[in-house]
């Protein structure tokens, strides 16, 4: 008997063929997934269809719609829909594509799509974050909230607007862009580059 062509003992041969039955599987997605501290079920960490976490769940990618329930949903990658129920929140550590929908959204890495949250924490986002505080590390391409902090942004609109670089149109009643020709402004601060 052999497993693959390797010629082995029946138990070595059970052994080694169910091993490589289990990697395969490893590797595999799963349509559905319900996540809690510490256990998937199942135990695949790529997701393509739906996920659900309670309380907090952490998985590698997932495409499709994810649904943190009074939890943090915490993944590698996001492409789809992201839908907290019960102050649900999610953590993407490096890519994001979709809409997010969250009590906090905190995204890492970049992110192209909406951002819809009481408190969005980004990183690059090539969309919009719409929020009650909107803090983006890198660049933000449009804000809109009551607190607004980007290093590089086009758009703010809101009651405190900040950032380092301002490459477009601040409109909030107070405006800071380091960059500006008046740093501090309030109601419009415009800056362009061309």
């Amino acid at each position: 008997s052999d497993c693959q062509g390797i010629p082995m003992k029946p138990l070595a041969l059970l052994l080694g063929c169910s091993a490589l039955a289990l990697a395969g599987t490893a590797q595999a997605s799963t349509p559905v997934q319900i996540s809690l501290p510490g256990i998937n079920l199942p135990s695949s960490h790529q997701v393509e269809g739906a996920r659900a976490s309670f309380l907090y769940g952490r998985t590698g990618p997932v495409k499709g719609i994810d649904l943190p329930v009074f939890a943090l949903s915490d993944v590698d990658q996001f492409t789809g829909l992201q839908l907290g129920i019960f102050f649900g929140a999610g953590r993407v550590r490096h890519q994001f594509g979709g809409v997010a929908i969250n009590a906090v959204n905190w995204h890492e890495g970049q992110d192209t799509g909406v951002n819809l949250g009481f408190v969005n924490l980004t990183n690059n986002v090539q969309g919009l974050n719409w929020g009650a505080v909107n803090i983006a590390q890198g660049n933000a391409l449009a804000n809109v909230g009551f607190v607004n902090y980007a290093e590089r942004t086009t758009f703010q609109l809101g009651f405190i607007n900040a950032t380092k670089h301002l490459d477009g149109l601040q409109i909030g009643l107070a405006n800071y862009a380091e960059n500006g020709i008046f740093p501090i402004l309030p109601l419009i601060n415009f800056k362009k580059s061309f």
